[in-house]
């Protein structure tokens, strides 16, 4: 008996703590699109690569004038000579150089422009991730909005298949109908668990995406509802198109080999200057006096000079052909920017006819949606009022999910097209306002 208690008591204590302990793992974490967008800045892998990037442009932009320090060392040595005398002798060196060429100019202002190719590439990354995180979280709504109506029709079968029941027991209808009303109710019921699996398993991918933790359980606030604009392309265009960052970020590449191909131009055709000063003190014998400058000889030297290599001039030359090289991707990286303002062209005139289109669909749809809710509602209280069968109830309350379907598809077909276009022309936050 004392066994059965003991072990009685111990599974009740393992049992509660594993209740608590559940409880405090599994947090939740209401979120709206503008903190999922937030949390997903702060937590995204794309955007820290992109940010360490940057950083080591920073550092080569603030130390490329490293190259205009000179080149200072010092030594000492204490030497003897294998024959005699073997007088030990001491000597001690310091020596500065300096070799410049025009092309560190060039070289400068690659590393400023390389810097700036960071930075825009920075930037395009964080909107990019908010971009998908938008379109995401919208995506992930309409789901929701679709098992809310989905479980509302489930909810809606079960009562018509209970007022059957009672209305066959009462023998006022068919058992026909009981048995139609229950079937439909049953495979209803396993479809709405199957979305609603699904919906779950979205949900924890969406917290992956977000940096959050699988055991915590997320809560989407925010609906699908929008304001339908009316946005002037043209101005739209002639404003923000010239500012997209994806030509930005190629004009700036542009500048950066422009800069290396002058440089190439100035290392063939001017000549480097190189300064040369040395000291090398020197004491015949470490016996002699240390302080007596007479018994110190400086071998040391100065040198100014101007070099020229030929052989980088030549058009065969190493040189030569990394430059042809870069005027190929000079040339490559125009008709890319050429590319680009062309696409970008072609890429908001079809969001802005998808834009149109989603619009029309959307006030097409309040129309639809009220004409499906006054059918069903009539044939709904003629159902009740047994003057109307159940294929005609179930048909209308079909129609009417399709047309509330037919509507948050279209609203969020919309928000994601202005999503896109947004990111497109890198529209400011405030551009609706401007």
């Amino acid at each position: 008996m004392d066994k059965f208690f003991r072990f009685f008591i111990t599974l009740f204590l393992s049992l509660f703590v594993a209740f608590f302990s559940y409880g405090e793992e599994r947090k939740k974490v209401s979120l709206t699109v503008d903190q999922a967008v937030l949390y997903a800045k702060e937590h995204s892998r794309a955007i820290k690569s992109a940010a360490i990037d940057v950083e080591s442009e920073s550092d080569n932009r603030n130390h490329v004038l490293n190259v205009l320090c000179p080149n200072v060392s010092f030594s000492g040595s204490l030497s003897r000579p294998n024959t005699e005398p073997r007088t030990y002798s001491a000597s001690g060196s310091a020596s500065i150089s300096i070799n410049w060429g025009l092309s560190i100019i060039e070289d400068i202002k690659k590393a400023k422009r390389d810097y700036e190719a960071g930075v825009i590439t920075w930037n395009q990354t964080v909107r990019q991730n908010e971009r998908d995180v938008k379109k995401l979280f919208y995506s992930i709504l309409l789901q929701q909005e679709s098992l809310k109506n989905d479980r509302e029709t489930l909810e809606n079968t079960y009562k018509r298949y209970e007022n059957t029941k009672k209305s066959f027991e009462s023998g006022a209808s068919p058992k026909l109908n009981v048995l139609q009303s229950r079937v439909t109710y049953q495979n209803m019921k396993l479809d709405f668990e199957k979305s609603e699996q699904a919906f779950k398993q979205q949900l924890r991918q969406f917290a992956s995406v977000l940096g959050i933790s699988a055991d915590t359980e997320i809560e989407l606030i925010g609906n699908l509802d929008t304001e339908l604009l009316d946005i002037d392309r043209k101005s739209l265009l002639a404003r923000y198109s010239a500012y997209n960052s994806e030509i930005r970020l190629l004009e700036t590449q542009l500048q950066g080999i422009n800069a290396q191909i002058r440089g190439a131009d100035l290392k063939s055709y001017t000549p480097n200057f190189s300064f040369n000063y040395s000291t090398k003190p020197t004491l015949a014998s470490i016996d002699n006096d240390w302080f007596e400058s007479s018994n110190w000889q400086d071998r040391g030297n100065m040198s100014f000079s101007l070099t020229w290599n030929l052989t980088d001039a030549l058009p065969f030359s190493n040189n030569r052909i990394k430059r042809r090289d870069m005027e190929r991707q000079r040339a490559q990286t125009m008709l890319k920017i050429e590319q680009k303002r062309e696409d970008i062209i072609l890429d908001t005139e079809k969001l802005f006819d998808q834009l149109a289109s989603s619009k029309e669909a959307v006030i097409a749809s309040r129309e639809n949606i009220t004409l499906a809710e006054e059918s069903y509602r009539l044939l709904s209280s003629a159902y009740n009022n047994g003057s109307a069968d159940y294929i005609e109830i179930k048909e209308a309350e079909t129609q009417l999910n399709k047309a509330r379907l037919a509507q948050q598809s279209e609203l969020c077909t919309y928000i994601c097209t202005l999503t896109d276009l947004e990111y497109m022309l890198d529209l400011p936050k405030d551009w609706q306002n401007r």
